[in-house]
């Protein structure tokens, strides 16, 4: 699997769950790769994915990474965007062949710091998302 392929499977979730790409804004729309203002000046993080569900917007964020290198760095960099974020949720999908497991218990382990933030593989984005909408239903 590639990187695009991990993205296509995240999409593939949410349009199965009935989310349609859209940029109203309207409950069970999304949108694709929305920039905002980075934690660093003059930079942009972006949004892979922001879904826009009736009790708010979830924020999924992909994190591929086939390599050893900088991996905790930027992991670090996701639970200082998630503390901060507007979102109700920030979910990031973590896929690749290196320090899968490891950067999601990372993640997590950080939800002190971050609560909004929620770590997991690509196969339990589609619970995590329905959770999220039945528990505010």
């Amino acid at each position: 699997m590639a990187r695009n392929d991990f993205l296509r499977d995240i999409q593939a979730i949410v349009e199965g769950m009935g989310f349609e790409e859209c940029d109203s804004h309207s409950p069970m729309t999304y949108q694709r790769n929305v920039s905002y203002p980075s934690l660093i000046n003059n930079k942009k993080d972006k949004a892979h994915f922001l879904l826009h569900s009736p009790h708010g917007t979830l924020q999924i964020v992909a994190k591929w990474q086939e390599v050893n290198g900088t991996a905790i760095e930027k992991l670090g960099h996701s639970v200082l965007d998630a503390a901060r974020t507007e979102h109700q949720k920030y979910l990031v999908v973590c896929g690749g062949n290196k320090l899968v497991r490891r950067a999601i218990d990372y993640l997590n382990d950080h939800k002190n710091v971050a609560p909004k933030l929620e770590a997991m593989e690509v196969h339990e984005l589609e619970d995590k998302i329905e959770s999220y909408l039945f528990e505010l239903s």
